[in-house]
């Protein structure tokens, strides 16, 4: 075999949560190939200072995790999906304890410390390390992925296209070698998964690290896959409002600690909400943004937070090196992208409608999410789908293949200079970003195209052009999609899911 022309059972694109369970699962069944541009430092997941949501508790049970998170879905999440994903967390809390993972106890009772964050009716949030969950749940689950003799890590390799075989399925990608800038085409003999995460780096201010494109929704809509609901994007409320990318997060648990949102003067912002500083993040981001359009900056007072260094000492560093002391000073906070509700429809095992080709963590569309993600249970809908994805793919045939020129790479994706993805950002951040309107849509819109025309092969504008579409046909506000033209919330819509898909058909239909 040439040196660039590798073969596996299976390929995962992506090196996050969802990608890394997923290699440890697959890897029962076949030898398997991760490829990423990032190490796993660059990944969402790492950086994720929430943690997973999971109804452990005696006075907690799964009926109330599904009806949070159908409540914060505001009618768009897929109710049989929420409640397979719900029931399945503490199996999957327990697979995490199995392969290392320490989650935090109470010193005082032994028990877990869980913790409460936004729209949940309980506390639930499991936590590991306090607010370095992320980093401690992947570091974890790396070091049991270099264990593992039959899973190839390919680093900073950069996938630019999907390889399509003669029966139009999905049998591997083209990825280019950061360092030597070689070529590889890399077969999957049972099975493509994309783990690639979000799409923050496509607004001008967002928490997502640098890679965090879009890269593997425009992969999977240019061979043909649908994509659905991109236009909602979770926009944090509380990112340190700090003139830098990406925004350094505080996470919601500091709320959950007692820390509340407050104006200069120290009244509270979230005062006239029932649930107040815990509030759905789509209501708070709003009400964060429409007052610093006012010229009202919103600051997080957390100066009465008990042990505050100790419990999170990520953000506190985080603060300090910012010239920050939380224990001290107000936090100027803004709203920052965050997080897809949308991408690439997929069942919970990950399968899209393009044969061979799966989907699996933030950048699928399961409906688990619907219009408005419940705090932490995106870990835990990686780590679920990660488990499905296995028991489909565990009996997979090789797919049949006559000779490796009969493989075609479809669209064959760039990685945008720097000067392209600031235009990008901020375009979206002005045109699609909290509060929308059709015009800005719109003009947003020709600005994607024309950048298009200069640069056809941009995966950054490739994807932000759909998420654009897909705000513009979805003619209301519901959950994290406000349209200030349409400002109402129309039960018509309720249960119907925003897809396009290639060659360019977009409709707003129902599925569930």
């Amino acid at each position: 075999m040439e040196m660039n022309r590798l073969a596996f059972d299976f390929v995962i694109v992506g090196c996050g949560l969802a990608g890394t369970a997923a290699a440890l699962e697959l890897c029962q069944w076949g030898d398997v190939a991760v490829v990423s541009k990032e190490p796993v430092t660059g990944c969402n997941s790492y950086w994720a200072q929430g943690g997973i949501a999971a109804a452990v508790d005696h006075g907690d049970s799964v009926e109330l995790h599904v009806a949070d998170t159908l409540n914060a879905g505001h009618g768009l999440c897929h109710p049989a999906v929420v409640a397979d994903v719900a029931g399945a967390a503490p199996d999957r809390v327990r697979w995490l304890e199995r392969l290392g993972v320490s989650f935090d106890v109470d010193g005082k009772t032994g028990r877990l410390s869980l913790g409460l964050e936004g729209a949940h009716s309980r506390r639930r949030i499991l936590h590991a390390g306090g607010d370095a969950s992320g980093k401690n749940v992947m570091l974890s689950l790396h070091a049991r992925l270099g264990d593992e003799l039959n899973i190839v890590h390919l680093n900073h390799h950069a996938v630019n296209s999907l390889l399509v075989d003669a029966n139009g399925r999905v049998a591997g990608v083209l990825a280019t070698d950061a360092n030597s800038g070689e070529e590889l085409w890399i077969r999957a003999r049972r099975g493509t998964v994309l783990a690639t995460g979000g799409a923050g780096q496509l607004y001008a201010r967002t928490t997502n690290p640098p890679g965090s494109t879009g890269d593997g929704i425009a992969l999977a809509h240019s061979v043909g896959a649908t994509v659905r609901n991109l236009e909602f994007v979770q926009f944090h409320p509380t990112a340190l409002d700090a003139d830098c990318n990406p925004r350094f997060l505080i996470s919601e648990a500091v709320r959950g600690a007692g820390a509340h949102l407050v104006y200069r003067d120290g009244r509270r912002l979230m005062a006239f909400h029932p649930m107040q500083d815990l509030a759905p993040r789509d209501v708070i981001a709003r009400t964060i943004y429409e007052s610093l359009q006012r010229g009202e900056p919103v600051y997080l007072d957390a100066r009465k937070v008990d042990d505050f260094q100790a419990r999170f000492p990520t953000i506190f560093n985080g603060c300090l090196a910012r010239g920050y002391n939380p224990e001290r000073d107000l936090l100027p906070v803004a709203p920052a992208a965050h997080f897809m509700m949308g991408g690439v429809e997929a069942t919970l095992a990950g399968e899209t409608c393009v044969p061979g080709l799966y989907a699996v963590g933030e950048v699928s569309s399961t409906g688990l999410h619907g219009a408005n993600r419940l705090a932490s249970n995106s870990l835990l809908e990686c780590l679920v789908m990660a488990h499905q994805l296995s028991l489909v793919l565990q009996d997979t045939e090789e797919m049949p293949l006559e000779a490796p020129d009969s493989l075609q790479p479809v669209t064959r994706f760039t990685t945008p200079p720097p000067e392209l993805l600031s235009q990008v950002q901020d375009v979206m951040w002005t045109c699609a970003g909290i509060v929308r309107d059709g015009a800005q849509l719109q003009h947003g819109l020709s600005n994607l195209l024309a950048l298009q025309d200069r640069y056809p092969h941009a995966a950054a504008v490739y994807t932000a052009l759909l998420v654009v579409q897909s705000a513009l046909l979805r003619e209301e506000s519901r959950g994290a999609h406000y349209r200030s033209d349409f400002p109402k919330t129309e039960s018509a819509l309720d249960c119907v899911d925003t897809r396009l898909q290639q060659p360019c058909t977009y409709a707003t239909v129902p599925t569930h």
